[in-house]
């Protein structure tokens, strides 16, 4: 941490030679902020610029080391016009300059823009992933994208973690994907990062959020801006590793004056590679050793298909139809072989045959109005629908060797799991923008949600005996789940400077049932939480901003969890739900700084109560089981350093470097466990402009050895590197790039157990590829728009909270 103080006492030492600095504010003619807007500065006497500025997510810019002279300062943005004046820089300070653009109402011809998102930005809680800014993140899945975020890891079966911590919800466009961990990730690792336009990580969501999330929310957002006319997008990747693995995507636009439609169609074939492998030994009460190698290939096809539907009926009145649909078909013919032994002598072996067959069918579509009182206040209501259907059947073979003998014997099982979910929301959101005159203040909303879910999800099993089907009578189930979830909120934000104000609060009714065979009570719960939200920022100067949030949240056990059936993963390994868990709570406190409006330094603290974790128990011999519990009282603290290395044209760049603790304290059977372990880890993506249009990125995470539930895992790590190029008027782009380059990204871990053995584990995928990507942009570029076809504000540049970081450069 000293060398950390010593950097910002060098930084704070440096002195500035420059003679003036000009700050000014860019607006359209109702006040809002235009973030992305140049601010050009030339020299009357010269045609060359001397310098410029993009203004940050407030419409705010600076313009540092300006040397005497008079000078002919321009604010732009596209279509707005331009609009310049001249200003005399000399011994006293300059007068702030405030730009209030017009919107355009004469013929535009062809326009460059010279300001593009960064691939990666940070603002105050919240760091994003533009996908469509970058051709390596575009040549990845959802999934993958996932695994390279900042602090984010995937285990094999898909739970979701962020620096350390459980309970991640994930949205899709705004909405919780409600779905099990394996289903979400087949629907994830079906999704073409062709089709995304960013990934957002929250820590600290809105109270208009769900309270849902006690380690934040991930939202997963798709393309979806409408240019006016026809426009549209075809991508190909094809990857190579142990296996081939394709997909293809199609984006189409158009739009009218008064319609949008938009519409998205991918494939995916990916042909996969799982290798997991275990080893356990020990010596008490007798010398024992198990080891287990699986190798399980897959062969996943999913289609992907969202509509978008807008009609704007008046200037106050919008609906929009949205739809959307995935089919996922995931068939494993894999083999598990396990070996038995006392000392080093192996004396039994077992050979498994695994025939896996998943399918996935997910429907999601709904209607939201939108209506506008008055440029200040506004109403919207949606309602939404989900429908999952899928199923899943296993079909095992055993053959089982006893020492030396070569006589096999034969045991052959197989079970089968509908499952059938449905899902209903309805949402009502008010909001008002507070001015005081022509001064932005800040906002207020309001809203209410309901929503209701039913689960039905069985198990049939059988066994085979005598060349005869017999049923498994234990072994079957029937879990039926049902979830209501009544919800209110109101938030404020007010912008006073050089302080900001954010308060919420939110209320939740939760009333959960849940039962299997005979027993109707399994699970039955009712309470009523309450969620208060909470932002105090202070900027002290243009060089260092401060703020302090607090947030209170919920994470619920997923229907899986609590799901009592007992599935088997072999003979001895099993996976079963507990319907005694309860939803786990979280207070999170977290402090921000930003120097120079580019560095950010985050400490915080959670402390969680009930955590829920996936746990792995083992017995004496050769049995175990896997499950999830409720542990005790968890504390954790973290840091985290971001920042771009600035001043190099060519260079685009975002450094993150994050630190946490990990806590878990259980019982265990017989033993109490009360670990804990401090983890680091960084973050580097790296864009380079090279010579004759091409482009270079380089992206990598690295995290230590850490700790979650009772699994220590060993360090893990991934380089992606690729180049592309633009060409025929950057309509095409093509680009290769290879991922896991060194093939470091393989999960090691040992399994604390309340016995006197030794358990490891090694899961490893087909990580490294090689990869091919083609990108054909078709339409015609208008050289004209009239106002009604000039995208909306919401479509033109998202006006986050904190500042975004902008590099010039031709999009």
């Amino acid at each position: 941490m000293r060398y950390f103080c010593f950097i910002f006492f060098l930084l704070g030492a440096l002195k500035v030679s420059a003679q003036q600095e000009i700050t000014g504010k860019v607006t359209d003619e109702r006040n809002m902020p235009l973030p992305g807007a140049t601010v050009t500065l030339k020299l009357i006497s010269e045609a060359k610029i001397s310098a410029y500025a993009i203004a940050d997510a407030q419409g705010d810019f600076s313009l540092k080391q300006v040397k005497a002279g008079n000078y002919r300062i321009e604010a732009a943005f596209v279509t707005y016009k331009n609009e310049a004046r001249s200003i005399t820089v000399g011994k006293g300070a300059v007068e702030v300059q405030l730009f209030k653009l017009l919107a355009e109402t004469r013929q535009l011809q062809e326009v460059t823009i010279n300001g593009k998102k960064q691939a990666i930005s940070v603002s105050t809680g919240k760091t994003t992933m533009n996908v469509e800014q970058s051709n390596l993140a575009q040549s990845q899945s959802a999934f993958e994208l996932l695994k390279s975020l900042p602090g984010v890891n995937i285990n094999k079966d898909g739970e979701i973690r962020i620096k350390g911590k459980s309970g991640v919800t994930v949205m899709i466009d705004g909405e919780p994907a409600e779905m099990g961990s394996s289903q979400l990730k087949a629907l994830l690792k079906g999704t073409p990062g062709t089709t995304l336009q960013s990934i957002e990580v929250m820590n600290n969501p809105p109270s208009s959020m769900d309270a849902a999330g006690t380690a934040g929310v991930i939202n997963i957002i798709f393309k979806k801006k409408v240019k006016k006319g026809f426009n549209g997008t075809i991508s190909s990747n094809v990857s190579k590793g142990r296996y081939y693995r394709t997909n293809q995507s199609l984006n189409m636009t158009y739009g009218t004056e008064k319609w949008n439609l938009n519409l998205l169609y991918a494939y995916d074939f990916d042909h996969s590679r799982n290798r997991d492998s275990m080893f356990r030994s020990q010596n008490i009460p007798q010398p024992f050793y198990m080891s287990q190698l699986q190798l399980n290939p897959q062969k996943s096809k999913g289609h992907l298909l969202k509509l978008g539907l807008d009609h704007h009926f008046d200037e106050k009145n919008s609906l929009r139809f949205n739809l959307s649909f995935n089919d996922i078909n995931s068939p494993t013919d894999g083999r598990t072989i396990s070996r038995f032994g006392a000392g080093t002598v192996q004396d039994s072996l077992l050979d498994q045959r695994n025939e896996l067959r998943n399918t996935t069918r997910n429907w999601d579509y709904g209607l939201k109005f939108r209506h506008k009182f008055t440029e200040l206040k506004s109403l919207n209501a949606s309602l939404q629908f989900n429908n999952l259907n899928s199923r899943g059947s296993e079909d095992y073979t055993i053959f089982k060797t006893l020492g030396r003998r070569p006589d096999l014997s034969e045991l052959r099982y197989r079970n089968i799991y509908p499952s059938k979910i449905d899902r209903k929301t309805i949402k009502i959101d008010y909001l008002q923008e507070l001015k005081k005159g022509d001064q932005q203040l800040g906002k207020f909303e309001a809203g209410i949600k309901s929503a209701q879910t039913n689960l039905n999800n069985s198990q049939f099993s059988e066994n085979r005996k005598d060349g005869v089907w017999q049923n498994d009578a234990l072994r079957n189930n029937n879990f039926r789940y049902k979830e209501a979830i009544q919800a209110a909120y109101a938030t404020m934000e007010l912008k006073l400077e050089p302080w900001t104000f954010n308060a919420g609060l939110r209320g939740e009714y939760t009333r959960v049932r849940g039962e299997a065979g005979t027993d109707p009570s399994l699970v039955c719960q009712n309470y009523f939480s309450l969620f208060p939200n909470a932002l105090i920022g202070y900027k002290l100067n243009d060089k260092y901003t401060l703020s302090v949030s607090y947030s209170r949240r919920i994470e619920r056990p997923d229907y899986d969890q609590l799901n009592p059936a007992v599935r088997y993963l072999d003979l001895y390994t099993t996976q079963q739900g507990n319907p005694k868990l309860k939803p786990q709570f979280s207070n999170n406190i977290e402090l921000n700084q930003q120097f120079f409006s580019f560095i950010d330094l985050t400490l915080g603290y959670s402390s969680t109560k009930n955590p829920i974790f996936s746990t792995f128990l083992s017995s004496p011999g050769a049995k175990s089981a896997y499950t999830t519990i409720n542990t005790g009282h968890q504390q954790q603290w973290e840091a985290s350093l971001s920042f771009p290395i600035p001043g190099v044209d060519w260079w685009e760049n975002y450094q993150s470097i994050y630190f946490y603790t990990s806590q878990f304290n259980a019982n265990l059977e017989t033993k109490a466990f009360k670990e804990s372990a401090n983890t680091y880890g960084f973050y580097s993506y790296n864009s380079f402009k090279l010579p004759a249009g091409f482009n270079l990125e380089l992206s990598g995470w690295y995290q230590s050895a850490g700790l979650y539930g009772n699994f220590r895992y060993k360090p893990v790590s991934e380089i992606i590197t690729g180049i592309n190029k633009k060409m025929l008027n950057d309509k095409l782009t093509l680009g290769l790039a290879v991922a896991d380059v060194f093939y470091t990204g393989i999960f090691k871990a040992a399994v604390l157990s309340d016995h006197t053995q030794t358990f490891n584990l090694d899961s490893r995928t087909d990580s490294r590829q090689v990869k091919f990507s083609l990108s054909w942009n078709f339409g015609k570029k208008r050289k004209a728009e009239s106002p009604a076809e000039q995208p909306s504000d919401e479509d033109r540049l998202p006006a986050d909270k904190g500042k975004r970081l902008m590099k010039p450069g031709k999009q």
